[in-house]
């Protein structure tokens, strides 16, 4: 079957079964990976995964991060950096690595695919997290604004860690993570600095008479307003490049990329627009492919290994939920909002099922362990609404919370 004829399969179920579950109020993404897996080599086998269609998810991969990065602003992040927040994003993060390295030992795994196995465990989706809030009507209290900076934070802790593990992705031993992880910090560094050197040029052009604006009013002049786009993605394009050469991931490159590019820089006008046209090909085409892929590679391989897939998920749920609730005691939450703080920091969504797909593509898990990531990445969005629910005391009528519908922004 040709590739086109592939594209349009996937294309029309997953969108179909997309709103199917969004429509009963659940993430988009858990029809389109059911799309793929039905019609993947684990059911009918009328897809199969390809070298053409693996390169088409790359790009879908590259906008969804860059759309990631988009939404958010540097500031955000500095905001988030509070006490609270870093005792709560420290634990909520850490403990689930760590545990996720542990399972990873215990069923005799390598160690990067053991670390692979616990960042899974570990991200937060910070999408989902602030649909959750909203719907517990505690977004606008201390403890949503510490649980929506802890977020964050464990977001750019994922994207960090996965660097390093690419970059180091044939470490064997904890002397040679060690040794490794002091050169890649040093690139980190030299990352970074290039990163607020241009948040700080185009800081300073804001201040004083907006040539960047004006820049791209005088391009789009020139080249119509179809280059707002263009010259979005250009811009991504060259973090993403400096990434890939200094060893790291284009994603890390595309979400700072889309950090950078915010509406004090271009202007609220072409932000818009360009957010626009980002939304339409992402999410109207190239999302819903790369959630449909993961499903095409899903193994039931994952239901012959029982044990290792009830210590992955048990592990997941227990362990990310105990590290959250512990962080929030430190920070002097009471009882009853740290565990809310357990179960809302306990959601996946994107960034964890783009991890688990990269590690898989680059062979550093197998189909079994990326098979059991997927069902921790999708299961926390169905079961997590019905745990709050259940264990949380004191709530309103109006404050049981139901599943995070998708949006156009939903990235993480």
């Amino acid at each position: 079957m040709e590739l086109m004829t592939h594209l349009l399969i996937l294309v029309i179920m997953s969108r179909l079964l997309g709103r199917i579950f969004a429509s009963f109020g659940y993430l988009e993404i858990i029809g389109e990976i059911i799309a793929g897996l039905i019609l993947g080599p684990a059911l009918l086998g009328i897809v199969e995964p390809s070298k053409e269609l693996a390169g088409i998810v790359e790009l879908g991969v590259f906008l969804l991060i860059f759309s990631a990065g988009l939404e958010m602003e540097l500031r955000e992040i500095v905001d988030s950096l509070k006490k609270k927040s870093l005792l709560l994003a420290a634990c909520g993060f850490f403990i689930p690595l760590s545990a996720g390295v542990g399972v990873g030992y215990a069923f005799h795994l390598g160690l990067t695919q053991s670390v692979c196995i616990g960042l899974c465990m570990a991200i937060t989706a910070l999408p989902v997290v602030i649909r959750f809030l909203g719907s517990a009507n505690i977004i606008d209290s201390d403890l949503g604004h510490n649980i929506i900076g802890a977020a964050i934070i464990i977001d750019i802790a994922a994207l960090l860690v996965l660097g390093i593990v690419f970059d180091t992705s044939k470490i064997t031993s904890f002397k040679t993570l060690l040794t490794s992880v002091g050169s890649t910090g040093l690139k980190m560094i030299a990352f970074f600095t290039v990163i607020l050197l241009v948040n700080k040029f185009l800081r300073s052009e804001i201040h004083h008479v907006k040539r960047t604006e004006r820049l791209f009013k005088k391009l789009i002049d020139r080249f119509g307003e179809e280059a707002i786009f263009g010259l979005g993605v250009f811009f991504v394009m060259i973090f993403s490049a400096i990434s890939e050469k200094l060893g790291f991931h284009f994603i890390i490159g595309a979400f700072f990329g889309g950090l950078l590019l915010n509406r004090d820089i271009i202007g609220e006008e072409y932000f818009k627009q360009m957010s626009h046209t980002l939304g339409s090909i992402s999410n109207g085409f190239l999302t819903p492919v790369f959630f449909a892929y993961i499903g095409l590679q899903f193994s039931t391989d994952a239901f012959d290994q029982v044990w290792m897939a009830i210590s992955i998920l048990g592990a997941g749920y227990i362990f990310k939920t105990f590290g959250s609730w512990i962080g929030a005691r430190f920070a002097g939450f009471d009882k009853v909002d740290c565990l809310k703080a357990g179960i809302l920091l306990n959601s996946r969504g994107v960034l964890d099922l783009i991890v688990a797909d990269l590690a898989f593509e680059r062979g550093y898990i197998n189909s079994t362990v990326f098979s059991i990531l997927v069902i921790l990445g999708i299961s926390t969005v169905l079961v997590n609404p019905i745990i709050y629910s259940k264990l949380i005391p004191g709530k309103g009528k109006n404050e049981t919370p139901t599943s995070p519908e998708h949006s156009q922004g939903d990235t993480q």
